[in-house]
């Protein structure tokens, strides 16, 4: 993604957090953006491709997020406080509008977006029980594969939750 593109999907992407997805019109975004409608064709050829961007721009700043936790140097369970700590901070901050009109008006991308963000969130638990399993840290007989999906379904239902965390 050029420099350019991955900046309108970035401003794309905060205006459907803010807004949702279906009220935010391609006049909208080029209104938002300073820019011609003919601009923001020549890097979507849709508002359908300008979603998948928004979306993938989203994922790919969590991702980041929590690669960062791997970054620093420090043992499994300071990593794991630092993994909830993002978490923490995805569920306060996430657009129920965003993902209500990401799953009703754009089903694929929806799906694809879960399924992306879910693997991610169980691969970076699971290298962080194994690590402290090596590191001596957690218990040898815990199932990793168990407890990274207690903590996905945790995740997530809080995020689905009626119960607001703001």
């Amino acid at each position: 993604m050029t420099e350019r593109k991955t900046e309108i999907s970035k401003m794309v992407c905060e205006l459907y957090s803010q807004y949702g997805i279906r009220s935010v019109t391609m006049d909208d975004v080029v209104s938002e953006l300073g820019i011609s409608k003919k601009t923001l064709y020549q890097y979507f050829k849709d508002k359908t491709e300008l979603v998948r961007a928004a979306m993938d721009y989203d994922f790919e700043a969590k991702k980041n997020e929590y690669l960062n936790c791997h970054d620093k140097q420090i043992n499994a369970v300071e990593e794991l406080i630092n993994f909830s700590i993002v978490q923490l901070k995805m569920v306060t901050s996430h657009s129920p509008t965003l993902l209500y009109d990401l799953s009703k008006y754009y089903p694929e991308i929806s799906i694809e977006f879960q399924t992306k963000k879910r693997e991610q969130m169980l691969k970076g638990l699971l290298t962080n029980l194994k690590r402290g399993k090596a590191e001596g840290l957690y218990r040898k007989d815990i199932d990793e594969n168990l407890i990274a999906k207690l903590n996905l379904v945790r995740v997530e239902g809080m995020m689905n939750s009626k119960i607001c965390f703001r």
